[in-house]
């Protein structure tokens, strides 16, 4: 069972609009480390309270000593423990410090991994704990630079959770794009643009939430279809986060089983008579047949949706299982689009219209451009149903990671 909250913190201001962000210390930190990270969210609130009065700000601190501490710790376990914290217990955020080093798939190492879909974040201190350069400080002194680089850490994974863009000239900013541990020591403040655009951001954060109005509780589809139309922003901001256009170079199996696909297919008569020979409208309806059926299947087969809890259905969580459908909506589209532009630029630059004819034996007359057309569609179809297939045996704590992480900082 989770450890109470190490705060209790007192009612809002009715006036002012409350924005939550709760802190999770996972697994068994030492002294110095939790010392650091309470001293950092302590500052953490006294800078936003400073620089963005208009909110009433709470950072209740929840410690999960039994989560597990392995090294290196995938960053979707300890997004998994955020989600889970934040809706227990309301949260608009959730920050998930650990002192294991994470995973990373795409830097040498990542110090902290954001995700916007959910609104929660990993961040761990087993790279800026002067101690992991083996620095001769003090227990003091290492305390207090650890914190400072907490608060600049928390601080831009903070931004990159409201939709912040790195900022590339000014080292003070938080939203700098940091390339190493001491980057973190100079990072003091929100630079006016990025303030402002945070602002903005959180405006939308302290609305009230659909649930808590009461409308829609009981009919789920009603309920989706009024939190897209109100907040089809942050989806799109989300699913852009996630880049799903990039989905073929980042899954190789994917990619393998569409592209050995499209080169059996292309070699094969009875390929070419049989999709040259379909209608269009037929061709058309198999493709958006694919293309729903694959998402579907690696949105089940890869785990992705946020499960329903008990206490019903939840905004953010619609948000976050829209975010991710269309995401892998758009992955495989992406798939099917390489695949049909490819084929239909091969057909047309190395097979003779002669040989074409004779393949296409069923086809009166000449064969013109929609016959190609038709083919290259069916191609791609069939293609991104054996790619889905060959995506299911990607790792799932990796796919996981590629829908769910922004970046590896």
């Amino acid at each position: 069972m989770p450890d109470a909250p190490a705060t209790a913190p007192d009612a809002a201001p009715e006036s002012l609009a409350l924005i939550e962000v709760g802190w999770v210390l996972a697994g068994r930190l030492d002294a110095i480390d939790v010392q650091a990270v309470e001293a950092a969210r302590s500052r953490v609130l006294r800078l936003l309270e400073a620089q963005f009065p208009a909110f009433t700000w709470r950072m209740p601190l929840v410690l999960r000593r039994e989560f597990d501490r392995s090294s290196p710790l995938e960053p979707v376990k300890l997004l998994d423990l955020g989600v889970q914290e934040r809706d227990t217990r309301h949260w608009d955020f959730a920050l998930v410090v650990t002192d294991s080093d994470l995973r990373s798939y795409y830097k040498p190492y990542a110090l902290g991994t954001p995700s916007q879909a959910v609104s929660v974040a990993a961040l761990s201190t087993a790279r800026i704990d002067p101690a992991a350069a083996s620095e001769l400080i003090g227990e003091e002194e290492r305390a207090e630079r650890l914190a400072r680089r907490v608060v600049s850490l928390a601080l831009h994974l903070f931004g990159h959770l409201n939709d912040l863009p790195h900022e590339e000239d000014d080292p003070a900013d938080f939203m700098y794009d940091l390339k190493t541990v001491t980057d973190l020591d100079h990072m003091v403040r929100f630079g006016p643009e990025g303030a402002n655009r945070l602002e903005e951001a959180l405006q939308d954060v302290a609305d009230v939430r659909l649930e808590e109005t009461g409308r829609h509780r009981n009919n789920a589809l009603l309920f989706y279809l009024r939190v897209i139309l109100l907040g089809w922003a942050d989806i799109l901001a989300a699913v852009g986060e996630i880049r799903p256009w990039q989905f073929p170079f980042w899954f190789s199996r994917l990619t393998t089983a569409a592209a050995s696909t499209l080169t059996v297919l292309l070699l094969t008569a009875e390929a070419w008579d049989l999709g040259m020979s379909q209608p269009p409208a037929r061709v058309v309806g198999v493709s958006l047949l694919a293309l729903m059926g694959t998402s579907a299947y690696i949105i089940w087969r890869q785990q992705l949706l946020l499960r329903r809890q008990r206490r019903g259905l939840a905004e953010q969580r619609v948000v976050s299982n829209v975010s991710i459908s269309l995401a892998v909506l758009l992955g495989m589209f992406t798939m099917y689009v390489l695949l049909f532009g490819t084929t239909l630029g091969l057909t047309r630059a190395f097979f003779s219209p002669h040989l074409v004819e004779g393949w296409a034996a069923s086809l009166d007359g000449t064969v013109h451009l929609y016959h190609y057309l038709n083919l290259a569609a069916f191609v791609a179809s069939l293609g991104i149903i054996i790619g889905a297939l060959g995506a299911s045996f990607e790792e799932q704590t990796y796919f996981r990671h590629v829908a769910f992480v922004n970046e590896e900082t």
